[in-house]
This record gives structure tokens, C-alpha cells and sequence, in this order.
């Protein structure tokens, strides 16, 4: 009930004659949607693999190029998305980054070759790299501290959102029979229907004042001369950039695989095995409303290293289970790791937004989030050569080595910094005034 008045809510934003005030919980609702539609570009082609390698008909090691291409977007994204909402603007960005996302799915859903899709899922990853920066320095910039915290953290759950969502429409599109091109086709084009929701929310969200007073020429190498003057700056973007990639990996393998997994090894029919993978990606809907809840009463930290312990310990049964041939176990080591990978990925960029100066936030968060989309976009490509070669048990226990070392990143560099403020509550407050 809880998501559908949350989807009712967005409706009714985007309808609404008057421009939300500063502060206002609405800039949040649609930021968080616009989330939903990042996380839809990057898990679509992930969710419906087996349909667009069964339509374009390419090999194991094409899987990887085809699935990793928007995360490859969304890494140079980042770093363009970082430079342009701290030079031209957080309203202007995000406008952007919506006709962006309009026109990469029309043209991926028109895709006639594998070469074409490649490239048309890599322009679909740039917004959904250059939004995370828009949307975490809105986050900062419109809530108060102890409540900041709380809404960056709901990432995890927007994309297991995406994620059903994509799922659910397939188990539909496959009831209805159709066939694997068009059940590829139309899960991407789907998107469209939040996006134009976002569109007309557009003319309703103000500029932030913040940046409205702020300094619009630092550069990237003003950011990291910041780092070395501020101690707290410096740990938490170490750990975020660690720890980023720790959970990167873990995504870009055993999280964007799944599906693959359990489809190859057809555990339970087509139609039963999608509905195994919306169970398991199900568990992603309470990891990701109850890790920002409690995090007024854990913090950061904590949650960092139980979710990177949950995962670390979802991938050995996994790849134990795959090596042994116990498949009957591998939906519940699944589910494990995923309650892990979305508590342990939770912290990452909202840590790395809230410390930040708001003239580098945009900067900031998106060298944190190239950081972590990169080793995404090389994992990506790179797992399904590796368990051909040494098998997916194999493979499986490899990556279960990324969440150790985020256990011991986050225990050895993070301090906890829940309702860190510095000058971005203060300069709010004067400019409003």
C-alpha cells in the first residue's frame, strides 16, 4: 500500500498548478522517481537478456558488451552530469537528462542489430549517470539533516522497484505470447510512461537556492585540493570510492546476472522461473524501505558492513550451491545477497553527498559514482567470459571476495557521519530568509 500511494503521490505532484517551495517533500518525491528511471536504464537490459540474445542471436561474450553498455554510459555521465549541475544547474540538468532518457529508449526499442543497441544503450546510460549527481545534490540541498540521509538512502529501493517492475511486465508480455523481440522492446519503452510524468513535474521545481549562490567555476581539481584540508571529507570519500567499487562489482556480476542464472539452469519452467526472480528481487523492497528507516537508530557505518557481511555470505552458498549441483538452494542464497548488496550500497553515495561542499557537491558525487559504475561496466564484460572459462560456482566465489573487502573498508576508513551538516544547511536557511 505503502508504494502505491507513493506512486499515486508522484501523479498528483505533477499535476499540481503551484511550483514547490524549497524544502518542499514533493522535490524529493520526483527526485526519487526520477531514480526509478535511472535504475530502469540500467537493470533493463539485465532483467530481459535471455530475450534479446535469443532475438539478436550473439554469444556468451557478447552478453556481457550488450549488458554493460549503459552502465559504460553511466559512467562517463557521471563524470559529465558531476561538471554540468554545479556549472549550469540543478533544474537545467534534469530537464536534460529526461529528453535524454526519451529519446535512448525510442531509439534502443528501434534497434534492428546488436551494434545499434550497444550504442543506443550507452547513450540511455548517460543520463542515468549524469542524474545521480542532479538528484542526491537536490536531496542535500532541500532536506534537513537526519532527514537527507534517510531520502538519499531510498536509492536501493527505487531500483528494486525497476526491477519488479521490468519483471512483471515480461511475466505479462510473455502470458500474452509474444515473442522475444517484442517482449524486449516493449520493456524498454515502458519507461517512457515516468518519464513524461517527470515532464510535466518540470516547471513545478524550483532552482536550488544553494547553488543559485554558490560558485559555478570550481573544477575537479578544486575538488580534490579539498580533500586534503578536510579530514572527514577525505575518509568518506575514500570510502565511498572503496567501497563503491566493492559493491559495483558485486552488481555488475551476481546482481545483473540472476536472471541469466536462473534461466540458463531453468530451474522451474520460463513462466515459474520469472516468477522465482521476481521473488528473489522482491526481498529488495523491505531491505530498501527498513535500511533507511533504521539508520536514524544504526547509522552509516553499521549498515555498511552488515549489508557487505549479508552479501559476502549469500555469494559463498551461492557458488558452493552451483558448484555441487544444490540448485534447490540457490533462490535463497540469492535472496541474501540481495537484501546485503542493497543495505551495503545504501550508504555509499548518500555518504559521499552529505559531506560534500555544496560548490563540488554535483563534482563530488559524480566521481563517486563513476567510481562505482566502472568496475560495474568491467565486471559486467568480464563475468560472463570468466564463468565460461572456470564456471559460474567459480566465478560466484571470485566475486565473494569484494564483499569481504568492503566489510574491512568500511570497519578500517568510515566513521559514521549521520546528521553531518556544514555551511549548505546554514546558506539554505539566509536565502530562503
Amino acid at each position: 500500500m505503502h508504494l502505491w500511494a507513493f506512486s499515486f503521490n508522484i501523479i498528483a505532484l505533477a499535476i499540481m498548478e503551484t511550483q514547490y517551495p524549497p524544502g518542499n517533500k514533493g522535490i524529493s518525491k520526483i527526485m526519487l522517481t526520477s531514480l526509478f528511471v535511472d535504475e530502469w536504464n540500467i537493470f533493463s537490459i539485465p532483467m530481459i537478456s535471455i530475450f534479446v540474445e535469443h532475438s539478436l542471436r550473439f554469444g556468451t561474450p557478447m552478453l556481457g558488451l550488450v549488458t554493460g553498455a549503459t552502465v559504460g554510459g553511466a559512467s562517463i555521465g557521471s563524470i559529465l552530469g558531476g561538471y554540468m549541475v554545479d556549472r549550469f544547474g540543478r533544474r537545467k540538468l534534469f530537464l536534460s537528462n529526461l529528453i535524454l532518457f526519451l529519446v535512448s529508449a525510442i531509439l534502443s526499442a528501434f534497434s534492428i542489430n546488436l551494434t545499434m543497441l550497444v550504442i543506443f544503450r550507452f547513450l540511455a546510460g548517460i543520463p542515468a549517470g549524469a542524474d545521480i549527481a542532479n538528484v542526491y545534490s537536490y536531496i542535500m540541498e532541500t532536506e534537513k539533516p537526519g532527514h537527507r540521509e534517510v531520502t538519499g538512502a531510498y536509492n536501493t529501493l527505487m531500483a528494486s522497484m525497476a526491477i519488479l517492475g521490468l519483471n512483471g511486465s515480461v511475466v505479462i508480455l510473455l502470458i500474452s505470447g509474444l515473442k522475444a523481440t517484442a517482449i524486449w522492446k516493449i520493456s524498454i519503452l515502458i519507461q517512457i510512461i515516468p518519464v513524461l510524468i517527470l515532464l510535466l513535474s518540470y516547471k513545478k521545481i524550483p532552482e536550488s537556492d544553494i547553488w543559485k549562490v554558490g560558485n559555478k567555476t570550481a573544477t575537479y581539481i578544486d575538488f580534490f585540493r579539498e580533500l586534503r584540508h578536510n579530514k572527514v571529507q577525505w575518509r568518506t570519500s575514500l570510502y565511498s570510492w572503496c567501497c563503491g567499487i566493492a559493491s559495483g562489482i558485486e552488481v555488475g556480476t551476481f546482481a545483473f546476472f540472476i536472471p541469466y542464472i536462473i534461466l540458463k539452469f531453468g530451474i522451474s519452467g520460463e513462466i515459474n522461473d520469472r516468477f522465482i526472480i521476481i521473488g528473489i528481487y522482491s526481498v529488495g523492497i523491505p531491505a530498501g524501505y527498513l535500511g533507511p528507516k533504521i539508520l536514524p537508530k544504526i547509522g552509516l557505518r553499521k549498515l555498511s558492513y552488515s549489508g557487505f557481511a549479508l552479501s559476502f555470505a549469500g555469494l559463498v552458498i551461492a557458488g558452493l550451491a552451483l558448484l555441487f549441483n544444490l540448485y534447490i538452494i540457490l533462490p535463497v542464497s540469492m535472496i541474501v545477497f540481495v537484501w546485503g548488496n542493497h543495505w551495503n550500497n545504501q550508504p555509499i553515495t548518500t555518504s559521499q553527498a552529505l559531506v560534500a561542499d555544496p560548490d563540488l557537491r554535483g563534482k563530488a558525487v559524480g566521481i563517486s559514482n563513476f567510481v562505482y559504475q566502472l568496475p560495474s561496466f568491467l565486471s559486467i564484460s568480464i563475468f560472463p567470459i570468466m564463468f565460461s572459462v572456470i564456471g559460474m560456482g567459480y566465478s560466484t566465489l571470485v566475486v565473494a571476495i569484494a564483499s569481504f573487502a568492503g566489510i574491512v573498508i568500511t570497519l578500517a576508513v568510515f566513521r559514521e557521519i549521520f546528521g553531518y551538516h556544514n555551511d549548505a544547511t546554514s546558506d539554505s536557511e539566509s536565502v530562503q530568509s
